[in-house]
């Protein structure tokens, strides 16, 4: 079973573990309770608990030790994935955190868009073209747009031809996943987004490399205060 699996399929368990790690503010190498423990607690059967443990695990936040327990391992230890499990548990990230992982998220894309200009064919144009058409639907409809706007940016990573970059960047859309929809439910926002992307776009399209970055640095940059706003307020994980 693969990791995504793993965490597809007790997500519940899994954003219950790790709000009360959080909530009794366990610290890094300290033992929590047992497998048998946390089935009681929740009400669930161990193997369930088994499963969000092996997801965890798998991730790097916890360590299981044979004939010992269950540990918290420290969180530079933690793979990138169990960031976006954690957004996706509804946990709220602190101030810092936010402004990592937006500078990180530049720093990937704005290399992205530099490589596009020097690598992009024909067809990722029309590719990125047609996400624009797309978009300006949804916007002529009065809809949101988040899905149109990640569509985008992960166009420009796919236009670099660099499969490993294109994956790492995805990981960054699946951390924002919920609160992009709160994000673009104020419209203004995405006919934002639209313009700057039209902009973006001509950039790469005349391998204009220090245009396109300075267009998207700027188009970032506009979003970092809502975003850090939105991904430090949590969202009610289900029962």
């Amino acid at each position: 079973m693969t990791e995504r699996n793993r965490i597809v399929g007790s997500p519940n368990i899994v954003g219950r573990i790790l709000s009360f790690i959080e909530e009794r503010r366990y610290q890094p190498m300290e033992r929590l309770p047992s497998e048998r423990d946390f089935a009681e607690k929740f009400d669930v059967s161990r193997g369930a608990v088994r499963e969000a443990l092996a997801a965890l695990e798998s991730m790097r936040v916890i360590e299981r030790r044979p004939n010992s327990g269950i540990y918290l391992r420290k969180s530079d230890e933690s793979s990138i994935e169990a960031l976006v499990l954690r957004a996706s548990s509804g946990l709220p990230f602190q101030p810092d955190e936010t402004a990592d992982v937006f500078e990180v998220r530049s720093i990937l894309e704005l290399q992205a868009v530099r490589l596009s200009c020097e690598r992009r064919r024909d067809q990722d144009i029309d590719h990125l073209k047609e996400i624009l058409r797309k978009t300006k639907l949804a916007i002529d409809e009065n809809k949101s747009v988040e899905i149109e706007d990640e569509a985008f940016h992960l166009g420009i990573a796919a236009a670099t031809q660099n499969e490993i970059l294109l994956r790492t960047v995805k990981l960054f859309y699946e951390f924002s996943k919920q609160r992009r929809i709160i994000y673009f439910s104020d419209y203004s926002r995405g006919k934002q987004a639209y313009e700057d992307h039209c902009e973006i776009l001509e950039a790469i399209e005349e391998r204009r490399a220090d245009l396109a970055v300075r267009k998207l640095d700027a188009h970032l940059s506009g979003a970092l205060a809502t975003w850090q706003t939105l991904l430090a307020n949590p969202e009610p994980v289900s029962k």
